[in-house]
């Protein structure tokens, strides 16, 4: 009763917060058709981290139905906030949809200025583009989307941002942004990196770093290792985990002995391998090992692994957690981590609304402590450490 009470508290004091400078608090979320294109191909982008994944059965994750008639909103020419997202994408639909609903739970408990329209699109690039030049026609003075990789590459090299646009996910190779184009996602490159400064930041010096041969674990190996040398550390070894060589892993470490190792690997393998390793070898490692608490699974296996994640998951009862309501139907955790994504899209939106142009910010956020790098223009995102102790996931003091 008593989390109850001090929810409804917190709950009350945002809304107030937010409806002291908002008259009227127009609350609008619109559902638009999206440009016709040609049927999408199959493209190789990685929306991190449900690549193939299927979504929990039971799961509110149905698609908008598509209103009749209306090329443009009733509000055409108004101003308004849209989100972009691949609800059309028999591939990505089902994970963005679940964004849609944590960026509209983010609209509740913080409500804006301006209306939001939802501008469904495939996750064809040209159609992408087309849905975007759609959306700030129609008069969107900002825009939050694309979600997919490829979409945000096909933006960044487009000539159409022409309002505060902030992508949520990392283009797929390295471009330069529009000025008013912002990145912001749930890349676990970002958190190789921030394993990286913490281990470097602890004194560790030689590290070694296990990845699988997939193309998420090299990216999250690469990742680490380019932060480690840029910290100043002695060039990171690699070895490659082939899920039945962990005897070979445990006898190469032994022959190297850093000390540290960082796990670029998913929970199925670092559970095969952990047990081989020197328990009093400090490891690390990404979210990707962590499949939430309401999991069946326990943690044994991993025990003593430092890994990042989200408060979202990590501090549920938290006060600035916990405002925010909670999906209607039970999601897995990587589905949990696209709805606080999609909260914190909408909490970015509002401060890029209202911070001057080149002007950095911050804030904490429920996927993690966020800052604004106005020379990169990417939003980095800082998780929480947690350490896995008696099978369990236990919070590290920052």
């Amino acid at each position: 009763m008593q989390r109850f009470l001090t929810f409804l508290l917190m709950f009350f004091a945002v809304s107030l917060a937010a409806h002291a400078d908002v008259p009227g608090r127009p609350l609008i979320a619109e559902t638009l058709p999206s440009a016709s294109a040609a049927p999408a191909p199959q493209t190789e982008v990685e929306l991190f981290p449900l690549a193939g994944i299927e979504p929990p059965s039971g799961a509110s994750v149905d698609l908008p139905a598509p209103q009749a008639d209306a090329a443009l909103p009733a509000a055409a020419g108004k101003a308004h906030i849209a989100l972009l997202l691949p609800l059309k994408s028999s591939a990505f639909g089902r994970a963005a949809e679940v964004v849609r609903q944590g960026f509209m739970a983010g609209v509740s408990a913080q409500p804006g200025r301006l209306p939001v329209t939802v501008y469904p699109s495939s996750d064809d690039s040209d159609d992408i583009v087309s849905t975007y030049r759609q959306a700030t026609q129609a008069g969107a003075s900002m825009v939050v989307g694309p979600l997919t990789r490829n979409g945000v590459s096909a933006l960044a090299a487009s000539a159409e941002v022409s309002v505060p646009t902030l992508a949520l996910n990392l283009p797929e190779q390295s471009v330069e942004f529009p000025p008013q184009l912002y990145v912001f996602g749930l890349a676990a490159d970002l958190e190789a990196r921030q394993m990286a400064r913490t281990a470097f930041g602890e004194g560790r010096r030689s590290a070694t770093v296990i990845a699988s041969s997939d193309l998420l674990s090299k990216r999250i190996q690469q990742a680490f290792a380019e932060e480690w040398a840029a910290l100043g550390g002695a060039a990171a070894r690699h070895l490659v985990f082939t899920g039945s060589n962990p005897a070979e892993i445990r006898d190469a470490l032994r022959r190297q002995a850093p000390n540290v190792v960082f796990l670029a690997l998913n929970s199925r393998d670092a559970r095969l391998l952990k047990p081989f390793l020197n328990t009093d070898l400090p490891t690390y490692a990404t979210s990707q090992i962590y499949a939430g608490s309401g999991s069946l699974q326990k943690y044994h296996d991993l025990n003593g692994v430092q890994f990042v994640d989200m408060p979202w998951l990590l501090q549920p009862d938290h006060l600035a957690v916990m405002v925010y309501p909670r999906p209607q139907s039970p999601l897995t955790a990587d589905m949990e981590r696209l709805y606080a994504l999609g909260i914190d899209a909408w909490r970015l939106a509002l401060q890029l609304q209202a911070s001057p142009p080149g002007m950095p910010f911050s804030l904490d956020g429920v996927t993690g402590h966020l800052t604004l790098d106005v020379r990169s223009h990417l939003i980095d995102r800082d998780g929480v450490r947690a350490e896995f102790s008696n099978g369990e996931a236990v919070l590290l003091a920052p």
